[in-house]
């Protein structure tokens, strides 16, 4: 006997583990991009057969080492100033020591 199959939508190629990915590459992006860097190149690529990596993974895309450097005094700076911008936390108070009264003491 023929098994019957039912017709399928697109949610029959859902594929959760590249929605994550996707997710996490936005996040990335715009965080990146609220520091003024920009990631041109980033795509979503697949697991791989020869690759030790089992799930999708971010590629960052062409990156030149000029572009690299650029990224970098920019994520570090705002990084700087973020830390610089941070109350810092208070001394501790110095107790003071208190003489002892001399009791042998004349008026």
């Amino acid at each position: 006997m023929q098994q019957k199959f039912q017709p399928v939508g697109p949610e029959y190629f859902d594929d959760q583990d590249r929605d994550y990915a996707v997710v996490a590459g936005i996040e990335l992006v715009n965080a990146l991009r609220r520091l003024g860097v920009d990631l041109e190149g980033i795509v979503v690529s697949a697991p791989c057969d020869r690759c030790s990596s089992v799930g999708y993974v971010l590629d960052l895309g062409p990156v030149e080492p000029a572009q690299a450097l650029k990224m970098a005094a920019t994520i570090n700076s705002y990084a700087e100033s973020n830390r610089l911008r941070e109350p810092s936390s208070p001394l501790p108070k110095r107790q003071r020591k208190r003489r002892a009264k001399n009791l042998n003491a004349t008026l």
